[in-house]
């Protein structure tokens, strides 16, 4: 008779950083680390980086950064990170509307632009892999094994296994590393998920960025983001529940009463909670959204995906070389975004209280006012009838 011999189980593929997630934050901090000469794999879910898109595909130049967060004016490797090609610019963004219920609408100025995720996640993707960095794609990953001695494995859906020195969670709004590690969500995890859909369309596109708040998304907002001619990112989010299911099917409606015609559809969440209490966790970092570092007043998320992604680089650098705390990668996130984000989460707060009903958020939005209320609120400063 033969006998069959055990299999040896597959020794983990150790590198010293592995990255959960390949978005702008998780390819910044990459790059970073790469150019250092650091051993940076980066695990991402997608088959292809950046499809299908699940944000509104605003990006924010580097006079927008600034002006929203601080400290950060003479960091001359993100001011560059920050100085996009001009093939990514689709549309340039010089001006936002916020729309009443009413239909009246306030105008601001704004220095963004509006673009498609798949050029520019992959673009960003680019110069981390020229940099030296790894990145394996369709490889989600699926659960966190504790070993005996403390050390942790990844496993993905592909059955690999991974072990690391550092591990970077930049898998967006749900927070898989600390969600896998059974963490609390009050502490580590990103909360208030906020429902959203997206949808590319076509048709008469406005020249604006324009955000539409009222019933049409019920404690949230709807959006209109211009991408070229005739395109454009249509989108809303309401809290959750407001909608229930129906959060596709009101994103429709919406696209009808400016007879877009709907290319593509999806769906994603937004953290509307603030930034989670523990970002930093034994050995492992959480930037972008997995950090809840969203604008709760506006949704924004890239630009502190980038910033973040780069703070945790530094982080580990710092620590490799002198033994710094990765827990200075915290005191580097609130001297930068936590005046801002508490703000944005003061006003998004104050709307939840607030704004019931079209009657009582026109009432609300006009007592406000454009300058010292609404234009506040979306640039993350606190309305000066609150100061």
């Amino acid at each position: 008779m033969e006998v069959e011999t055990p299999r040896t189980p597959s020794k983990p593929e150790h590198h010293q950083v592995i990255i959960i997630g390949a978005g702008p934050g998780g390819t910044t901090c990459a790059r970073r680390l790469a150019e250092k000469g650091i051993d940076v794999l980066i695990i991402e879910r997608r088959d292809v980086i950046g499809n299908p898109a699940q944000c509104g595909e605003c990006i924010p130049n580097w006079g927008e950064v600034i002006g929203t967060f601080r400290g950060i004016d003479d960091h001359d490797w993100l001011k560059k990170s920050f100085d996009f090609p001009d093939y990514l610019k689709n549309h340039h963004l010089d001006n936002m509307r916020v729309f009443l219920p009413s239909g009246k609408h306030y105008s601001f100025k704004l220095d963004a632009f509006g673009g498609h995720r798949l050029q520019f996640d992959g673009y960003l993707a680019d110069l981390a892999v020229e940099a030296g960095a790894k990145i394996k794609t369709g490889e989600a990953l699926t659960k966190i094994q504790q070993k005996k001695d403390g050390t942790e494995v990844l496993h993905t859906s592909l059955r690999n296994k991974y072990t690391f020195d550092y591990l970077i969670d930049g898998s967006g709004a749900l927070g898989h590393v600390a969600r896998l590690r059974g963490r609390d969500e009050k502490t580590h995890r990103p909360s208030d998920q906020v429902p959203t859909a997206y949808a590319q369309v076509t048709g008469n596109i406005p020249e604006t960025f324009d955000v539409f708040l009222g019933s049409v998304a019920p404690m949230g907002y709807a959006w209109i983001i211009p991408k070229g001619p005739n395109l454009a990112n249509v989108g809303l989010g309401s809290r959750g529940g407001k909608l229930g299911d129906n959060v596709k099917e009101k994103l429709i409606e919406f696209c009808a009463q400016f007879d877009f015609e709907i290319l593509s559809i999806g769906g994603g969440w937004i953290p509307m909670g603030g930034m989670v209490k523990h970002m930093v966790d034994g050995n492992s970092i959480a930037i972008g959204d997995a950090a809840g570092l969203v604008m709760p007043s506006n949704g924004g998320g890239i630009s502190q995906a980038m910033i973040s992604g780069c703070f945790a680089a530094e982080s580990i650098i710092e620590n490799l070389d002198n033994n710094s705390p990765l827990t200075g990668y915290r005191k580097k996130i609130d001297s930068c975004m936590k005046a801002p984000l508490r703000n944005s989460l003061r006003s998004k707060e104050m709307g939840y209280a607030l704004m019931r009903g079209n009657l009582l958020t026109e009432i609300i939005l006009r007592i406000l006012g454009p300058i010292g209320g609404i234009k506040r609120a979306m640039e993350c400063h606190r309305p000066l009838w609150l100061l």
